[in-house]
């Protein structure tokens, strides 16, 4: 049987595609003893037969945990790293042992005494000014919030598992999330959350101005050529724009805006005093604040921070990763998180 399946993990890295299907198909179907044979190939280089490997233990799901289970409390010692992680690809921090947990949260610790966070992502996000991190957990309803670097609440909340479906002790199903909220960056703190925000982004902002006064959503979808910036004070609309909203512009143009507005009026007047060259510069310059500032990078230079500066921003304390229901721990969620 073991000159078998190690057949079947060679031909994982086969050039050909459908004998890696099929070598896959096999692997999975003989179950637990194939894990062993797969472990080796997830230490080596990024390559299709890694990657066959990868998906091999993630199909076996729940029947990988006990096997790799052993390999950490058994060795070989080569083999451990990759099944660790593995083991939180397959069944989330709940899936590891009390040491291994252990060893996570030192590292985190260590990690957190001298971390330099990079610049943050730019897609989709909140920012919230002067609010403490209990004031934005007590807004949220949010729960087991806990430190972590920022790498760590990145790829927790955005690059895996960040949404899971709970059932109740009642028989009642929801939609629980994992949200990360950062260091404070000048100031301000910012929220994030890929399925969190992209579901509830709304009602996340009237929630946060109602309790911390001022809340802002930040939103690029290149994919949709979608914009959307909108800001609430004290639980109300103030200003906002959605490129495919209806109506695409709520409340006046902020201050900064009417300067905007106004600088360009007066190079329209310039261009059009310079004849016909003049005139395509000045309609070129003025198109883009005729009603408002439409890009939300933009905006937040001009209202609060961009996420894509806050590197070179003074920056106090950690961030913090919690989820919204007390009855679902971190633990559920699936993925190794980058520490």
């Amino acid at each position: 049987m073991s000159e078998d399946i190690a057949a079947l993990v060679r031909q994982l890295a086969a050039e050909d595609r459908d004998e890696r299907r099929a070598a896959t198909d096999r692997l999975v179907a003989l179950g637990a003893p194939a894990v062993e044979h797969l472990l080796p190939l997830l230490t080596g280089e990024d390559g299709p037969g890694r990657s066959a490997a990868e998906a091999c233990v993630q199909r076996l799901g729940t029947a990988a945990i006990e096997p790799l289970r052993k390999v950490r409390a058994e060795g070989p010692g080569r083999l451990r790293p990759a099944a660790l992680r593995m083991l939180a690809s397959v069944g989330g921090g709940d899936a590891l042992s009390p040491a291994d947990k252990a060893a996570v949260e030192r590292l985190v610790q260590i990690k957190l005494l001298d971390e330099t966070p990079g610049d943050l992502p730019s897609d989709r996000w909140v920012a919230v000014p002067g609010a403490e991190v209990k004031d934005i957990v007590r807004a949220l309803e949010l729960h087991d919030a806990r430190p972590v670097t920022t790498a760590m609440g990145v790829s927790a909340a955005l690059h895996h598992e960040n949404a899971l479906d709970h059932r109740s002790a009642d028989g009642t199903t929801s939609t629980e999330y994992r949200v990360f909220i950062t260091p404070e960056f000048d100031g301000w703190r910012l929220v994030y959350g890929a399925d969190y925000l992209n579901d509830n982004w709304a009602q996340v902002i009237e929630k946060l101005s109602t309790h911390c006064r001022e809340a802002h959503f930040y939103e690029v979808d290149e994919y949709h050529g979608a914009q959307v910036w909108w800001v609430m004070e004290n639980g109300q609309d103030k200003r906002g724009h959605r490129t495919y909203g209806d109506p695409e512009w709520v409340g006046e143009p902020l201050e900064f805006e009417r300067d905007l507005m106004q600088e360009a009026a007066e190079e329209e007047g310039e261009g059009e005093d310079a004849g016909e060259g003049g005139e395509l510069y000045g309609s070129d310059e003025t198109g883009g604040y005729a009603e408002g500032v439409r890009d939300p990078e933009e905006a937040a230079s001009w209202i609060s921070i961009q996420p894509s500066t806050v590197e070179v921003l003074d920056r106090v304390g950690h961030g913090w990763l919690a989820v919204t229901s007390p009855e679902v721990g971190h633990g559920r969620f699936r993925g190794a998180l980058d520490i």
